[in-house]
């Protein structure tokens, strides 16, 4: 089914009705691209949904795709890389795909000369893909190097968001990014991860940073368990950790952090302290203390268990709450010590943007159409004062421009 008028036909194929593994595609009569390609998330039993999205000429058939486009290297937009037909070039950000080959070398080693033949392409450096002119627009989200794509086919205008939001560290340019580098366009393509979340808070990072800073200086042993690429979160553990107090990781989250610090200007984002954990360190940390990172597939989580009746340890769990909720058998095993003993602190905030944050890039932008994706509630958008510009897709629908 085909709705509109001109030259750009987009699809989304998957993500009208939920979160995450979300494929959309843009195309004209020259040139077809796809916006990321990943896996849908875990079900309520903690089970990822085997892929059933087969779309010709992409991961299906003979290859008759111009390129798939990455936004960031969260699996939900990168999972089904690897299924990708062979010849078809795969886009992502530097930044990106250095995280993800670090990744698939711990966890896909299979996967990893996909990801190594992908062409990392820096952001706000105007590309041409057949008739389309694409720009990688830097965005904050809780992936770093995570990127909005303006698609411009020298009549119309196309945004594709990704994930994104404004209450991050870096959240604070994107007025100035977005009004420089986009402008108006014809069709904003955006997240809606929390629109069926209306009536929960969304803190800011400065907010669960004052939180976090609380709890290190009230506990000598802090375990924090938190994503391996959640690089602002991570540098809120490391650079409030006390002067005194050493702060420990394991090798593949070391390997992460002098990604970042190789590819940041920032000092905040250097990770100097980290230390990689070994045996040798359990004397000094036991009588100094400590902040260490800890996941439920690290080896640091044997170490952990020594501490688990310690009244001077706690755990801070900073990642979405639904990981908990009997989707993770293996992560609730893991903080289920601490939070029966009381030492347990649940410190998190979205890497989405709320409502409130998606208005105002429709206020910047200035959109004709809006089309909500990564959502569950894409009608809250079409409820309000731009109703009439936003168009409710079902997945395989396509929208002409």
């Amino acid at each position: 089914m085909l709705r509109g008028g001109l030259a750009l036909k987009i699809t989304v194929h998957r993500g009208t009705e939920q979160i995450g593994g979300c494929v959309t595609e843009i195309a004209t009569d020259q040139t077809r691209i796809i916006l990321d390609f990943g896996t849908e998330l875990p079900d309520a039993t903690g089970q990822t949904p085997p892929n059933t999205l087969l779309i010709d000429g992409v991961n299906f058939g003979k290859p008759a795709c111009d390129a798939v486009l990455f936004s960031h290297y969260h699996a939900d937009h990168t999972g089904l890389l690897d299924t990708i037909l062979p010849g078809i070039p795969i886009i992502m950000g530097t930044v990106s795909k250095d995280i993800l080959l670090a990744l698939y070398r711990l966890v896909r080693k299979d996967s990893v000369s996909k990801v190594e033949e992908a062409i990392a392409v820096p952001a706000l450096k105007p590309f041409t893909i057949g008739d389309l002119q694409i720009t990688r627009i830097p965005v904050d989200h809780s992936a770093y190097d995570a990127a909005m794509f303006l698609v411009n086919n020298g009549e119309q205008k196309v945004l594709f968001t990704g994930d994104f939001r404004f209450h991050g560290f870096r959240g604070k340019a994107s007025d100035t990014i977005v009004q420089k580098y986009v402008g108006g366009v014809d069709v904003l393509i955006t997240e809606g991860t929390l629109l069926s979340r209306l009536n929960v808070p969304v803190l800011s990072e400065f907010d669960i940073q004052e939180l976090i800073k609380a709890v290190v200086k009230k506990y000598k042993y802090v375990f924090a368990l938190c994503s391996s690429t959640n690089v602002d979160r991570l540098g809120i553990f490391h650079n409030n950790t006390p002067p005194k107090r050493y702060f420990v990781c394991d090798r593949y989250q070391k390997e992460i952090f002098d990604i970042i610090a190789d590819a940041s200007p920032s000092d905040y984002y250097k990770f100097r302290k980290a230390l990689t954990y070994g045996s040798n360190l359990d004397l000094r940390l036991k009588q100094k203390g400590f902040v260490m990172l800890v996941r439920k597939g690290s080896m640091l989580k044997e170490f952990m268990r020594q501490y688990e009746n310690d009244n001077q340890a706690v755990l801070i769990y900073s990642m979405w709450n639904g990981y908990l909720d009997g989707r993770d058998q293996e992560l609730s095993r893991l903080v289920k010590p601490f939070q029966e003993s009381g030492r347990f602190e649940m410190l998190h905030t979205s890497g989405h943007a709320p409502l409130d944050d998606i208005l105002k890039l429709i206020s910047w932008t200035n959109p004709k159409t809006i089309i909500p994706v990564h959502t569950e509630a894409g009608e809250v958008l079409a409820k309000g004062n731009m109703r009439e510009n936003v168009v409710l897709l079902d997945d395989g629908e396509s929208f002409l421009v």
